[in-house]
């Protein structure tokens, strides 16, 4: 199988904000190319700002008398007049123009009559670019005379070489159209992570329960993006099913707790009658072996509860012969059914198939079979019916008993719900093994000419 590229990475964010990690990787590289695009600008204005400087302090040497005199169409360099100027001679000896601006230097000694040397120089605290040159003076009348050379030099300020702010920002530098683009970028880039922040964040409410669940509270509907929409949607099944584990659990310990507490209670009062002679030693050991065997079937329905959780993690259950599982049960209990001559009978096909475990379905057999055996009369008819029609199955358990109240049905089916002589869990039991097993377990009425003959115990599993 073919792993994408971006999972064979092989560096991983460890942990930190989101949102600072779009900002951060979104903006740092956007900016680093703005400082990019800055400086080869910058770069290339000073190179154009210190051409043009040059060409205007060269100008101003060839044309000396009108050094101060700005030409029309010149550029605004050119118009602006040089600001120190100054004519010495070979010693040093300034002849005119500004003392501020220092004779050349001798490293800097110009050499050649017409030919321009450019160097740097401090005027004041200021530093400028300056321009030099030898000047062989005319003679008077228009002839060659032995007048002496001069030096000549011209001298600008070196931040007129540095562009300005302003100047790059202008439309045609280019600098600005990117620097507005990279804003917009910047502002678009901190919405989409604010977005993607509250995604998150809604995610996280929409995944949070009420806070009171028997309130009545609902969860907000997810509306993040589609990528998360999935795990959110896990994440919250999970959610639910585990807080719906955790409070039948607590409730289901609670009882359990209680009921296992009373036959102890009791036990513990019969064995103290016992020592101390309130009751014969036979009785009480009756009574205690009632007791105990109490104890005993609560425990293994107990037991049996913990089995069908296992059961309803299987995913995919095997066909059982439900004939045969009822035949075996009948056969466990076939000594209850005798002690109260009870008429039984067994009716069905005898390869009815359905999902489900065979250990558990003989539980529910056997629950849904005693609890019909203790509530039919003496020398009463029970029996068992299987049924196989169009797109159900199912197996029915009937009696004689005295029938079921509407009000009492339902209730019947709860935890440690029960009648006189029960432990309030085979019911509970046999609904929760059939629904783990994909079917249903129903309580009705047998009505002959408006009169309760027995109650029949249907469980059936459809399609």
């Amino acid at each position: 199988m073919n792993t994408p590229w971006w999972q064979r990475w092989p560096w991983r964010p460890r942990g930190g904000s989101l949102q600072r990690l779009l900002l951060v990787g979104l903006l740092v590289p956007l900016w680093a190319l703005v400082a990019l695009v800055a400086t080869v600008q910058v770069v290339q204005q000073v190179r154009h700002n210190a051409a043009a400087q040059d060409a205007v302090l060269h100008r101003a040497l060839t044309t000396w008398p009108t050094v101060l005199q700005p030409q029309a169409g010149a550029s605004a360099m050119e118009q602006a007049p040089a600001v120190w100027f100054r004519e010495s001679s070979l010693d040093g000896e300034r002849l005119a123009g500004s003392a501020d601006l220092p004779r050349v230097p001798p490293s800097e000694a110009v050499q050649g009559q017409g030919s321009v040397h450019f160097y740097l120089a401090q005027v004041g605290d200021q530093l400028v670019r300056v321009a030099a040159t030898l000047h062989q003076p005319a003679v008077a009348g228009g002839g060659q005379g032995a007048a002496p050379p001069v030096v000549r030099q011209v001298a600008r300020p070196f931040s007129e070489r540095l562009p300005s702010v302003a100047r790059l920002m202008d439309e045609g530098a280019g600098l600005r159209p990117v620097v507005l683009l990279a804003l917009a970028m910047t502002a678009v880039a901190m919405v989409l992570a604010r977005v993607a922040s509250g995604w998150l964040l809604h995610a996280d409410v929409s995944l949070t329960p009420p806070t009171q669940p028997g309130a009545g509270g609902t969860r907000q509907g997810y509306e993040g993006p589609s990528e998360l929409a999935p795990a959110v949607q896990h994440f919250g099944e999970l959610q639910q099913s585990q807080s719906r584990w955790i409070e039948e659990q607590r409730r289901f310990l609670a009882d359990a707790t209680h009921q296992l507490r009373t036959p102890m209670a009791v036990l513990r009062t019969q064995l103290q009658s016992a020592i101390a002679g309130d009751v014969l030693v036979a009785d009480a050991l009756q009574q205690m072996l009632h007791t105990v065997d109490r104890a005993s079937g609560l425990a293994n329905q107990l037991l049996s509860l913990s089995k069908v959780e296992q059961l309803q993690r299987m995913g995919e259950l095997p066909s059982v012969d439900l004939n045969a599982m009822a035949r075996e049960a009948v056969m466990e209990l076939a000594p209850l059914i005798a002690a109260k001559r009870l008429d039984f009978a067994l009716e069905g096909p005898e390869d009815l198939l359905a999902p489900g475990d065979a250990a558990l379905l003989g539980e529910l057999m056997r629950n849904l079979l005693a609890n019909a055996i203790h509530h039919t009369p003496v020398h009463g008819r029970l029996g068992v019916l299987l049924r196989n029609s169009t797109g159900r199955r199912e197996l029915l358990v009937w009696d004689e008993g005295p029938g079921i109240d509407d009000a009492v049905r339902q209730r019947l089916f709860q935890p440690f719900s029960a009648g006189k002589g029960g432990v309030g869990l085979g019911l509970s039991i046999c609904r929760q093994i059939a629904q783990a097993m994909g079917a249903e377990v129903t309580l009705f009425n047998r009505i002959d000419q408006g009169e309760v003959i027995g109650v029949d115990a249907v469980v059936a599993w459809d399609e």
